[in-house]
């Protein structure tokens, strides 16, 4: 499973453990990720891992 560390707390989390929000917008979905552990919320994925 791909990790990847929290940009807060700077626990590893892996992929499952995310806990994602999207929301429909008028151009798309926009889509919001939450840490399990710190409750922080970040935009990208990608840049974490």
């Amino acid at each position: 499973m791909p990790k990847l560390d929290c940009p807060d707390c700077g626990r590893g989390i892996a992929m499952h453990e995310l806990e994602t929000r999207t929301v429909a917008q008028t151009t798309g979905f926009e889509t919001s990720y939450r840490c399990p552990f710190c409750r922080a919320d970040f935009e990208e994925v990608a840049q974490l891992m």
